[in-house]
């Protein structure tokens, strides 16, 4: 059986099974180029699949994922990512590990904003925040959360 010159590892001749896969391999080498060039995930996921993609970084263990995908979904509006979020913010280590820092300042930023949205837990998580002892002191060191993307 000859060899291929064009595919010297496949060891078929050209009238045969290489004539029938080279068009596909163009083809792959082709748009391999445009297909690393697609837009990247924050321009085309909707909130819901930023909220979805954070549930399963939870379910996987992975927090810092989670918590990054949380934040894009609540940016964009989802109510139950601004509520999980300040949830996930309450808890931090305790709940979480290392990984996830309790972060009660932005915590009552995605409460509020959850609960002026007509979110039950959106307000009772606000009013469990200003129930807390410490809460003024809190809120003098409060600064607007940071855009997240």
């Amino acid at each position: 059986m000859k060899r291929s010159r064009i595919f010297p590892r496949i060891g078929c001749s050209l009238g045969q099974a290489c004539s029938r896969l080279a068009p596909w391999l163009v083809a792959a080498a082709v748009l391999a180029p445009a297909a690393s060039a697609a837009p990247p995930l924050s321009e085309i996921a909707t909130s819901e699949q930023f909220y979805q993609l954070a549930l399963e970084a939870r379910s996987e263990g992975n927090y810092g994922v989670m918590l990054m995908r949380l934040r894009q979904a609540a940016t964009r509006g989802e109510l139950e990512a601004q509520e999980m979020l300040a949830s996930v913010l309450l808890a931090g280590p305790a709940l979480y590990g290392a990984g996830v820092k309790a972060d009660p300042c932005e915590a009552m930023h995605w409460a509020h904003l959850a609960s002026e949205r007509g979110s039950a837990t959106g307000r009772h998580q606000w009013m469990v925040l200003n129930g807390l002892r410490d809460v003024p002191r809190i809120r003098k060191d409060c600064r607007p959360p940071p855009i997240y993307r």
